[in-house]
C-alpha cells in the first residue's frame, strides 16, 4: 500500500479524480471528487431505473400481448413495432417486392428467413402504447447512462491533466474561485 502514496499526483487523479488535488490544491480536489461521486451515484441511478423500465415492459408484453412465445429474442422488438402479427407479415412482404421486384421466389424465402415462430396480437391499444412508452423510456435511459459514463471518463482524464500541469512546481495555479454571483474556473500563472 505504500507505494500508492508515492504515485505521481497525475496517476492519483487518473485513478480517483481529485486525489492528486489534494496535495496542492484541495478546493479543487473536493470539486473533483465530488462531480466523481455524483456521477457514479446518478449512473446507479439510471441504471436502476433503466432495469425497472425493462421489467415493466416484459411484464406488459407477457400479461396483454398474447405473444405464443418469447424464445426468440427479436420478439419485444416487434410487439414495439407492430400491434399484431399479421401487421409483421404484411410489411415482411412489403420490404420483399420492394428488394427482389420481379422475384416471387425470393420474396418468399426473404419472408421464410426473417418470420419468427410467435403469434400476437395486443389486448388493447392503450397497453399496446404503455408497452411502447417504456421500451423508449428504457432506451432514453440508457442513452443518458452513456453520457453519463463520458462525463466520469472525462473528469479522470481533465483531473489528471489538471494533476499533471498544476501539481508540480510549474508556477501555475489553477482552481475554482468567487465571482460575481457564482463560482468561476481560473488559471493563473506568477511570472
Amino acid at each position: 500500500m505504500v507505494w500508492l502514496i508515492a504515485l505521481n499526483p497525475a496517476v492519483k487523479s487518473l485513478i480517483l479524480p481529485g486525489w492528486g488535488q489534494m496535495e496542492y490544491d484541495r478546493r479543487t480536489g473536493f470539486a473533483m471528487m465530488a462531480v466523481e461521486l455524483a456521477g457514479w451515484s446518478y449512473y446507479f441511478l439510471l441504471d436502476k431505473q433503466q432495469s425497472d423500465a425493462v421489467s415493466i415492459y416484459r411484464r406488459i408484453a407477457y400479461e396483454y400481448s398474447n405473444a405464443t412465445s418469447f424464445a426468440d429474442g427479436r420478439i419485444f422488438s416487434l410487439l414495439e413495432d407492430y400491434y399484431e402479427r399479421d401487421f409483421y407479415i404484411m410489411n415482411l412482404y412489403a420490404e420483399a417486392r420492394a428488394k427482389y421486384p420481379d422475384d416471387p421466389r425470393a420474396q418468399d424465402e426473404y419472408v421464410r428467413l426473417n418470420l419468427i415462430d410467435a403469434d400476437w396480437k395486443w389486448q388493447s391499444v392503450d397497453r399496446f402504447f404503455e408497452y411502447q412508452d417504456y421500451r423508449m423510456l428504457e432506451r432514453a435511459l440508457g442513452s443518458r447512462k452513456v453520457i453519463v459514463g463520458f462525463v466520469l471518463f472525462a473528469n479522470h482524464v481533465v483531473s489528471a491533466l489538471h494533476a499533471y500541469l498544476f501539481g508540480s512546481e510549474t508556477g501555475y495555479d489553477v482552481g475554482f474561485y468567487p465571482i460575481g454571483r457564482g463560482i468561476g474556473f481560473a488559471i493563473r500563472k506568477e511570472f
